[in-house]
């Protein structure tokens, strides 16, 4: 079920059905969301509240992709989030991270190598820089990013290749 096509809007409707597609898509759901935040805990919040959200709006879930479903959910959520936090401020970032279970100088190292990987996809091209994240962020296979991108699954490939060895190069 997990990268499945739901053509019947009733199988979200049972317990054991949505914990299959929570199980399918949380991980991708949670990388999404952390890429946009950087923050451990904010993403963990995030994500639960997108699967609350859709566990209240299952109703209207008509068929077809749970995940894009589901990551629009996330989108949106996200887009709330940065609305309602418009005021929000490095302390208060550093504050939540603290409360993680994750040590501060863990965090920093982390954050560093979050920006150096993120220097080093704004180098790239655009086609690269955006294939890299459908595949690695947001867990699309290279068929799905082919279909998206209107591509060929073997043009996906090759640029997935080279662009992962331009970030080698940015990154040593």
């Amino acid at each position: 079920m997990a990268n499945e096509s739901l053509d019947n809007k009733e199988v979200l409707q049972s317990e054991e059905d949505f914990k299959d597609v929570y199980q399918a898509h949380a991980d991708s759901i949670y990388k999404f969301i952390f890429w946009r935040t950087k923050n451990v805990q904010l993403s963990e919040d995030l994500t639960s509240t997108t699967f609350q959200k859709a566990w209240a709006a299952r109703k209207n879930f008509k068929g077809g992709s749970a995940q894009a479903w589901l990551f629009r959910i996330a989108r949106n959520t996200l887009f709330d989030y940065w609305r309602k936090n418009k005021e929000i401020t490095s302390e208060d970032i550093i504050e939540r991270q603290e409360d993680d279970r994750i040590s501060t100088a863990e965090l920093l190292d982390k954050e560093s190598e979050i920006k150096e990987l993120q220097n080093a996809l704004s180098k790239l091209p655009k086609d690269m820089r955006s294939i890299i994240e459908l595949r690695f962020i947001e867990g699309l296979s290279s068929k799905q990013v082919a279909e998206r991108l209107n591509m060929t699954d073997g043009n996906v490939r090759i640029i997935q290749y080279r662009a992962l060895k331009k970030l080698r190069e940015y990154l040593l």
